[in-house]
């Protein structure tokens, strides 16, 4: 059973986790690609009825132990109130997509999005995340995938659409890097 807690990061918060990748104060693996999941349980309504984040992540890190995995398989997951956990840091391999594990960072959606949409909050984290991730790694927006191209699964989710994904990435990445620069301003 893990004992670990997790953090909840803010964009800001998680802009300055990037740029120490960025900036090479750490080895990171060579990322080319971008995956996106969803948790499929823990729903949405899940979290919305029982609000804990660090219960949802100890229970996605324990499942993902019971399998093998030394922890959280993810690199990020994002929680239905928009906040943004760290699962893998970006100098681990992840454990989410088999054959694409050492080349694509995975990022994971709380909720199941076959029956549920993700919130208002969760969406705008995530095409913040996507682009920074796109930005700081020099990943082409084409490069980010879901989970079911690699996979006999729905994820993340029959109601989640790639190419409204990327759109939304190209658009929002303009203000996404000015914002990055902002944070980052002595």
């Amino acid at each position: 059973m893990s004992k670990k807690t997790f953090v909840g990061y803010t964009r800001r918060g998680i802009v300055t986790y990037l740029n120490s990748f960025r900036e090479g104060d750490t080895p990171i693996v060579g990322w080319k690609e971008i995956i996106v999941h969803h948790t499929f349980a823990p729903t949405v309504k899940n979290f919305m009825e029982k609000p804990d984040a660090n219960f949802w992540l100890t229970a996605i890190d324990n499942f993902h132990r019971a399998r093998g995995w030394n922890g959280i398989g993810y690199h990020f997951v994002i929680t239905p109130d928009g906040l943004i956990y760290i699962g893998r840091k970006l100098n681990q391999v992840g454990a989410h997509a088999v054959g694409h594990n050492a080349t694509g960072i995975g990022v994971c959606l709380l909720g199941n999005f076959d029956e549920e949409e993700p919130t208002v909050e969760q969406w705008i984290s995530l095409k913040y995340l996507l682009a920074w991730l796109c930005y700081v790694f020099n990943i082409p927006i084409e490069r980010i995938y879901f989970h079911r191209q690699f996979a006999p699964k729905t994820c993340p989710g029959k109601k989640m659409d790639l190419d409204k994904v990327r759109r939304a990435v190209r658009e929002t990445k303009p203000t996404a890097v000015a914002l990055w620069h902002q944070i980052l301003k002595p």
